[in-house]
């Protein structure tokens, strides 16, 4: 519960620099009705509040939740296996080495690409059950966001080597 309480305030915290972050952010030289900083203030505004909402639910002093809520919310997306009470620290330090991968390919192979990939490769490291079914929700979600961002919103991730594909 102590551990619920931190992790409440610590995502408050990171919420809070987010959006302050978002306002080091440079005007372009023409003014635009929707600046550079729309964007990250927007999700930053969402994190906080949803950061808040769990401060509140984890401050109000109402009893834990047994464990067999904590089992049937775990059964409904597939991770009943994973319900234990310790960390494992393998999968959690090669999810930080995907992280980092993720980081250093970014610019070189793309978003769409690397977002797959990366996805892709945390599926197989969390040992999902539905491995065809979240496969299709990378390939969908890595290019749908990217073709939302390049044409919709009109900002420019990288295409790395499947540039030919988005002209």
């Amino acid at each position: 519960m102590k551990a619920e309480k931190i992790a409440s305030l610590t995502f408050t915290a990171l919420s809070l620099a987010y959006i302050a972050g978002a306002f080091l952010i440079k005007e372009p030289p023409l003014r635009q009705q929707l600046g550079p900083e729309a964007f990250p203030f927007g999700i930053g505004t969402f994190m906080l509040i949803l950061s808040l909402i769990y401060v509140y639910q984890q401050f109000r002093g109402t009893p834990q939740k047994d464990n067999k809520d904590v089992e049937e919310r775990a059964a409904i997306i597939g991770a009943e296996e994973k319900v234990e009470g310790r960390i494992d620290t393998k999968v959690v330090g090669i999810m930080l080495a995907l992280m980092f991968f993720y980081a250093l390919t970014f610019e070189l192979l793309g978003f769409p690409l690397v977002t797959f990939m990366v996805f892709t490769a945390g599926i197989f490291v969390l040992d999902r059950n539905h491995l065809k079914r979240d496969i299709l929700i990378g390939l969908i979600a890595s290019f749908g966001i990217y073709m939302l961002f390049r044409f919709v919103l009109r900002v420019n991730l990288p295409a790395g080597v499947l540039a030919f594909l988005f002209r």
